[in-house]
């Protein structure tokens, strides 16, 4: 159950919302339109190693980094 960001075409609100289905019709909370642009979220980029919780180094893998083993997680 991903949460999107979107945009409102007609009040230009943006916002985020839990979308359970893909045919989930989604509305502007502000003006209640459905003209939206859903908007690219930021933390579905990612810089960090790919193979540690915290993407930094030196660190262990998951989960020991959650449990803050290395330090580099606080």
């Amino acid at each position: 159950m991903p949460i999107y960001e979107f945009h409102c075409d007609s009040c230009a609100h943006e916002f985020e919302t839990l979308v359970m289905r893909a045919s989930e019709t989604v509305r502007c909370p502000a003006c209640d339109s459905e003209d939206l642009s859903r908007l690219i979220s930021a933390h579905a980029v990612g810089s960090g190693a790919p193979d540690t919780a915290c993407g930094a180094a030196p660190c262990s893998p998951a989960p020991m980094c959650g449990a803050d083993a290395c330090g580099a997680c606080e």
